[in-house]
């Protein structure tokens, strides 16, 4: 929403513009999205590409594969992060791990979302709201926005005219309803901490003139559609490949034939009755159905372990997947230790609104995770070591067997030492260790 200034009566209309229009189906995209990652409306999405007649008797598909597919990919929080910082403000603060965690995943699905701040005073906390559903306003040549409008809440079954908006400007805070209706929450409408207490959090970095961003929801979505659409067909086509369909031909209409499975069906002379199945390939739907999967994950950079494949990939396939992986992963570090810095100089600002002062440190470091090495490279490193005396027998033997004590590792290496008294135990591990 673009307006010409900021000047109240200005952004009460156009507010009231805005909240007249539906704003709801300017976001249909993003609330789909939504949907398929909470499991909602799955069925009906599913309808839209069948006969109702034809699902009487082969109930549609509608499996949630967006949320394990968006979980597993969005995981830089995964491990929490250490943060050094003032005790008080990591005391006040507690719960931002778990927050930290949604921000991640709702930025990961749909592109772009709101991170509200705000402090609780019952619980003395600094807490957090996820926004997915919000209007960023802008003033005309400008990129960023000056100001934001979001729906309070949705109660399902409350009368479009009663639910509140809220505004959040620089200057400006209040609520307004439908109907135009200002709800003042100071006497001014003053926002009492200079900014907007609103972090965005973007996938990635603004791409030409448009301020929203593309999630990979939308991609998975998609596929989850395709994956019901393909299992709805497997569903009708177990149903017709095993009851068939009853076909007679040679009867007029009005030549009535009763069928009942108890009795012989006695036809009339020319009359032919027949039980047909159609020649679909049941197991070719199963296998479209897997690859829509697995191309998915595939451009996410995971991997798909069905429980009925007998095989597995090679170890070196893997561990290619988990580079992968994880170099994505270093990405998304990289943009949430910025996000981190903004989150702390706002929070700061919040406490300073509520006479609680903190000091200006403030430093998070990520687990970095960890690419896996193939086997030729795992010996080479160990046999670096030895070499250079950075490594011991009992290095390698705690490495691989880390819940043993060091009893059991002198024990394990003196039994390999009488089992073969002629060869030293490190030359012993060195031959395990090279094949």
């Amino acid at each position: 929403m673009i307006i010409p200034n900021l000047n109240e009566v200005t952004i009460i209309s156009s507010i009231k513009d805005y909240i007249d229009q539906a704003h709801y189906n300017e976001r249909d995209d993003r609330l789909t999205i939504m949907n398929y990652y909470e499991g909602i409306n799955l069925e009906e999405e599913v309808m839209n590409y069948f006969d109702a007649e034809a699902l009487r008797y082969a109930p549609p598909m509608a499996i949630n594969i967006t949320k394990k597919i968006i979980d597993a990919r969005f995981i830089t929080y995964k491990s929490a992060p250490q943060r050094k910082a003032d005790p008080r403000y990591l005391e006040l603060i507690s719960n931002c791990d778990n927050e930290m965690i949604e921000v991640d995943r709702m930025t990961g699905l749909l592109g772009t979302i709101g991170f509200l701040r705000f402090y609780d005073e019952e619980k003395q906390m600094l807490q957090g709201h996820i926004l997915t559903d919000f209007e960023p306003i802008y003033l005309p040549n400008n990129p960023e926005p000056v100001a934001v409008i979001y729906p309070l809440f949705n109660h399902g079954n409350a009368k479009v005219y009663e639910q509140e908006y809220v505004f959040w400007s620089d200057e400006k805070h209040f609520k307004i309803k439908k109907s135009g209706e200002i709800i003042h929450v100071n006497d001014e409408d003053v926002n009492p901490y200079g900014e907007i207490p609103i972090l965005w959090s973007h996938l990635y970095p603004m791409l030409g003139n448009e301020w929203y961003r593309t999630g990979k929801g939308k991609m998975v979505a998609n596929a989850n559609l395709l994956y019901n659409v393909f299992g709805t067909q497997l569903s009708l086509g177990n149903m017709y490949q095993s009851l068939g369909q009853s076909v007679l031909t040679g009867v007029d209409e009005t030549t009535r034939v009763k069928i009942d499975v108890s009795k012989l069906l006695v036809l009339p002379e020319g009359a032919n009755y027949n039980i047909v199945s159609p020649s679909g390939s049941l197991a070719e739907i199963r296998s479209n159905m897997k690859w829509v999967v697995e191309t998915t994950a595939d451009a996410l950079h995971l991997k798909i372990n069905w429980a009925s494949d007998t095989h597995s990939s090679s170890g070196e396939h893997q561990r290619i997947l988990e580079m992968e992986l994880t170099e994505a992963i270093m990405s998304d570090f990289e943009r949430f230790r910025k996000f981190e810095v903004e989150r702390f100089r706002l929070d700061k600002k919040i406490l300073e609104a509520f006479n609680i002062n903190v000091s200006d440190e403030y430093n998070i470091d990520f687990s970095e995770p960890h690419i896996p090495l193939s086997p030729a490279q795992e010996r080479e490193e160990w046999m670096w070591k030895w070499d250079n005396g950075l490594a011991t027998k009992k290095d390698w033997f705690r490495h691989y067997n880390p819940d043993f004590t060091d009893d059991q590792i002198d024990d394990m290496i003196n039994e390999i030492q009488e089992e073969q008294p002629e060869e030293n135990a490190t030359n012993i591990i060195q031959r395990i260790v090279n094949g």
